[in-house]
């Protein structure tokens, strides 16, 4: 309990401190920005009783799911508010990574449930597969584009690699 405790006295003093600094000229912050940092932050306090009592009580690796995806919403909230609102169009599909990311958070740190492995692998793999995807085809900079056919090629040899190897 003292752990949890500690995690969200820190939480508050940094969220204070922030406060501090927009308040006082030293950090420009707006409302989306406070919203972002507030879900980012309520994220990572889903992770810490996972995380410190998962030996004492591994279902509480359950609360990885709403972490992962108050992390991302929270990070996909403050990147869009700076890049644009339009870079939701493919952005949405970091959820379904977030996602396949506590699926198998929960698999490697709770029980080991091969449920939770297979979950994890497929809406991961198809989140990443269309966050690749929606990157080539509708990325705003020639950049993304690239970077997004670069992930379908890689996913793509993974695939095939996986396939010629024996186990």
């Amino acid at each position: 309990m003292r752990v949890f405790q500690i995690a969200i006295g820190l939480v508050i003093i940094l969220f204070g401190a922030l406060l501090l600094m927009m308040t006082s000229g030293l950090l420009a912050l707006t409302m989306v920005d406070i919203a972002g940092i507030a879900l980012i932050l309520s994220g990572l306090l889903f992770w810490v009783p996972g995380v410190v009592w998962r030996q004492q009580a591994p279902g509480l690796t359950a609360l990885f799911i709403p972490g992962a995806l108050a992390f991302a919403v929270g990070t996909l909230l403050m990147y869009t508010s700076r890049a644009g609102w339009s870079e939701w169009a493919y952005l949405w599909t970091v959820l379904l990574v977030a996602l396949g990311v506590a699926f198998l958070a929960m698999y490697y740190l709770g029980v080991r449930a091969r449920g939770l492995w297979l979950a994890g692998v497929i809406v991961g793999g198809v989140g990443a597969l269309l966050l690749a995807f929606s990157l080539a085809i509708f990325g705003t900079a020639t950049a993304e584009r690239a970077f997004g056919a670069i992930i379908l090629i890689a996913l793509g040899l993974v695939f095939v690699a996986r396939a010629l190897v024996r186990r």
